[in-house]
């Protein structure tokens, strides 16, 4: 099988099994370990999958998203309703954290003119957003990750370690069944658990897509937050989760009233 054969199908088995080990795929192609993670790094470069230590998982759904504009994302009037309600719970001067992802993104988009805050964010999308209404934002992080858009890095993790924020509006790429939030990325997991610690009000901004699934490393769980904006009718089971936790959920938003 040529170079370019054997990727195609790494990435097919990738999506198609959600995991897969370096060794797994070095038995299934006949090659050497150091090929494997050359095929991988490659594949990571483009977009294509997510490295981890020791093998690949599927790509995030971000890093499909391009400029991030509307005709680019997934389920683009969730998402919007989603940041409409969740403008809602700030108030002048609040300092706020705006995580990276879609959803965070279009909640940026929609703060009031007339609201004074103080803003943070590790996405340089929402950053331009934030620009737009707040003036000075706050850029955290020293790498960016090509897949996500994700600042990252070891000043992000010692700023958040320091700092106190009102409101943190919180993406994870899953919601699991025990109430467990986790995302494909260790480095972006150890941004959210800081996020959650330093958050004086955690707000988790996640459409229906996003529950009942589980990715590769928990940051979090329904504890760690305390309210919950979706679009969709959460199930009784999942809608148990949350109330267990104290948290407010806030869902059913495109119901046609």
């Amino acid at each position: 099988m040529i170079p370019d054969e054997r990727r195609k199908e790494i990435v097919r088995q990738v999506n198609k099994s959600d995991r897969v080990t370096v060794e797994e795929l070095t038995e299934e192609f006949g090659v050497s370990e150091a090929t494997i993670r050359r095929d991988l790094s490659s594949l990571a470069e483009d977009g294509l999958i997510e490295r981890f230590h020791g093998g690949a998982l599927p790509a995030s759904k971000e890093a499909t998203n391009g400029s991030g504009t509307t005709d680019d994302i997934d389920n683009p009037s969730g998402k919007q309703a989603i940041a409409e309600r969740a403008v809602d719970e700030l108030s002048d001067g609040d300092a706020v954290f705006f995580d990276t992802g879609p959803t965070a993104r279009e909640v940026a988009k929609a703060i009031p003119e007339q609201l004074s805050l103080l803003a943070a964010t590790n996405s340089p999308e929402s950053a331009f957003e934030l620009r737009e209404t707040c003036g000075e934002v706050k850029v955290v992080g020293d790498s960016l990750r090509q897949t996500s858009d994700a600042l990252v890095g070891p000043s992000a993790e010692s700023y958040l370690r320091k700092t106190n924020f009102d409101i943190v509006f919180l993406e994870t790429d899953a919601v699991q069944s025990d109430g467990g939030l986790s995302v494909s990325n260790e480095d972006e997991a150890r941004i959210k658990t800081l996020l959650c610690e330093g958050g004086r009000h955690v707000i988790l901004v996640a459409d229906g897509s996003k529950l009942d699934s589980q990715s590769f490393r928990e940051f979090a769980t329904v504890d760690d937050i305390d309210m919950f904006i979706t679009d969709v009718a959460l199930s009784d089971e999942m809608r148990t989760v949350f109330e267990q936790a104290n948290v407010t959920v806030v869902d059913n938003l495109l119901a046609v009233p």
